[in-house]
């Protein structure tokens, strides 16, 4: 391997683990302030359920399950629970009874506001140190890789 792929490769990695470190100090950051705005109690894995709900509106439990990288029973306890607390329903498809429909409540929609509302918060700080400038540029890469 010549010295050029090996700079590309420790590249790829140095920018993986920074944007590890970035996902872990977001993590951190909400859980710092879960007790404040959690009041639900729906804990991380409900959250990341809620807001990709959000994102992909009413959807079938499959295409829910797949997006977020869980299997099959994980997601129906989460959904059950979820459910329990008034935050999503569930009802069957009309064009095929056996698909399960899964969408957000209007309490589902404040739940994720305010949960948006403090993982803003929390990139707000995370990005302070950088430019007005630099921010838009990163909002710019991002968008670029469908973030």
């Amino acid at each position: 391997m010549d010295i050029v792929n090996k700079l590309s490769e420790m590249q790829d990695t140095e920018l993986a683990l920074v944007i590890d470190r970035f996902m872990r100090r977001i993590h951190f950051g909400l859980q710092k302030r879960a007790p404040d705005f959690d009041r639900k109690a729906v804990g991380p894995g409900g959250g990341i359920v809620l807001m990709t709900l959000a994102d992909m509106g009413c959807t079938s439990m499959h295409a829910l399950t797949d997006r977020v990288a869980r299997d099959k029973s994980q997601m129906t306890r989460t959904i059950r629970s979820l459910e329990t607390k008034g935050l999503v329903k569930r009802e069957n498809s009309q064009a095929d009874g056996r698909v399960s429909l899964v969408s957000l409540t209007a309490e589902g929609h404040v739940v994720v506001g305010e949960l948006m509302e403090t993982v803003a918060e929390v990139v707000n700080e995370i990005l302070e140190p950088i430019s007005a400038d630099e921010k838009q540029t990163l909002k710019k890469l991002f968008d670029r890789i469908d973030c």
